[in-house]
């Protein structure tokens, strides 16, 4: 009787008895009949090996090493997971450092896993995130291998400032030699107020880790949201030199940039298929985001088929408010979504040719009025940024005297300053609308 015709019980008790991974892959290629009939035991079966998790302690590297090295699902294993872990929550919390022989095995294993191509730094919590992000990028350049395509950084951000000790001479030239085929580019930051000497350090990295890079996301959160950033130098984060010609798709959440560092950015791409920038601080918004916009139709960029630009965060500017553009399609013929707040909930929505506007007006207030419908620096437009920038003011009058939830409620202090700016919403929510 033949393989193929045997019962389904029969079949499952004979793969689970001890059948590897490699004798499947050879009882596929007998026939079409037994590749159809027991393909799916192969996948099923490789699917297992596709991932592993590690945490940064030696104990565990060390059982992983001993747990793939000569094994026959090394060509299967793509995906690893560089975890925290629990304990290291607290450690990190005390800046402790991780074991010294942590890299070297991590390294080690790495140089055994030559299928990998994914690597996930998963920290969710705590303030040492580059505690793990470091040695897991020092391994992968001790191990040598070129196949990483893809970083997903860790959810708990790295400081900005940390950036500085990695942004050495020697390294940069590690990361481009390294990252070499690196496809997809995944980081969150964080700065308490900005520095644009790490800030400049920061992008030198991504260009030396972007020669191949097609996917970019960089997600950034702030402390003070009155933080109105500027490069130090000229009109730009990044060096002359910066390129990413391989871009395609590029989303910037709370960054500090410029236009010359979006031009840069785009400017050496024919590909560019998305741009997603939301909140994203220029040192004039208004004049900034349209030259901008006016850059992104002198280049065309024609295989763009997603645009969403959310262009207001400077909260110090009330005299205006930008709006939220969003394109689907041809953004040279479909028309564009236009979303301004109106009040404190609702919004204004409009369709204009964002392509046609652009080509119309040669002046950023002329373009934001028209775009706008003249609204763009209306009470109703402007009356959310007010009321955040009252409310950033209160907090941070708040914290000269400790965490404003356990400050008492009774105390007069505490009630003159919540009357004093209470005072001021409740002037900007009497207003008339325009």
């Amino acid at each position: 009787m033949s393989l193929v015709s045997l019962p389904q019980e029969l079949v499952d008790m004979i793969f689970a008895e001890g059948l590897q991974v490699s004798d499947l892959g050879k009882v596929r290629l007998l026939s079409k009949d037994h590749n159809a009939r027991f393909g799916g035991h192969f996948w099923d079966r490789t699917q297992v090996f596709k991932t592993v998790r590690v945490r940064l302690l030696p104990e565990n590297i060390d059982k992983l090493i001993a747990a793939v090295e000569g094994s026959e699902v090394l060509p299967y294993l793509q995906h690893a997971t560089i975890s925290a872990g629990q304990v290291w929550y607290s450690r990190s919390r005390r800046d402790e450092k991780l074991d010294p022989e942590v890299v070297p095995l991590l390294a080690k294993a790495f140089s055994i896993m030559t299928s990998l191509k994914t690597i996930d730094v998963e920290v969710n919590n705590g303030t040492n995130a580059i505690g793990f992000w470091k040695p897991t990028i020092d391994a992968i350049i001790a191990a040598g291998t070129k196949n990483i395509k893809t970083i997903n950084g860790p959810i708990a951000a790295i400081q900005m400032s940390k950036f500085k000790s990695l942004a050495t001479a020697k390294l940069l030239k590690d990361y481009k030699t390294t990252f070499c085929n690196l496809k997809t580019l995944k980081i969150q930051t964080s700065v308490q107020i900005e520095n644009p000497t790490a800030t400049t350090h920061f992008w030198s990295i991504i260009g030396a880790m972007g020669a191949k890079l097609e996917d970019l996301t960089v997600k950034n959160s702030r402390v003070c949201f009155r933080d109105d950033p500027a490069p130090s130098k000229g009109s730009s984060y990044q060096s002359k030199d910066f390129s990413l010609p391989e871009l395609k798709r590029l989303k910037l959440v709370d960054v500090a940039i410029t236009p010359g560092d979006l031009k840069a950015l785009l400017g050496n791409s024919d590909g560019i298929e998305s741009i997603s920038i939301a909140e994203c601080r220029m040192p004039n918004e208004k004049d900034h985001w349209f030259e901008v916009l006016r850059y992104l139709r002198s280049e065309r960029f024609p295989q763009l088929s997603s645009l969403y630009l959310a262009m207001s965060a400077s909260y110090n500017e009330v005299s205006y408010e930008l709006p939220k553009l969003s394109v689907k399609g041809d953004w040279t013929t479909e028309h564009c979504s236009v979303t301004l707040p109106s009040g404190k909930r609702d919004n204004y929505v409009w369709k204009k040719n964002l392509w046609s506007e652009l080509g119309k007006h040669k002046t950023a207030d002329k373009f934001w009025s028209s775009v706008t419908d003249k609204k763009w620096k209306s009470k109703q437009a402007t009356r959310w940024k007010r009321r955040r920038l009252i409310n950033d003011g209160w907090k941070l009058e708040m914290r000269q005297f400790g965490d404003p939830d356990y400050i008492d409620d009774d105390d007069p202090w505490f009630r003159e300053v919540n009357d004093r700016y209470q005072g001021k919403l409740d002037l900007i929510d009497a207003e008339v609308d325009d």
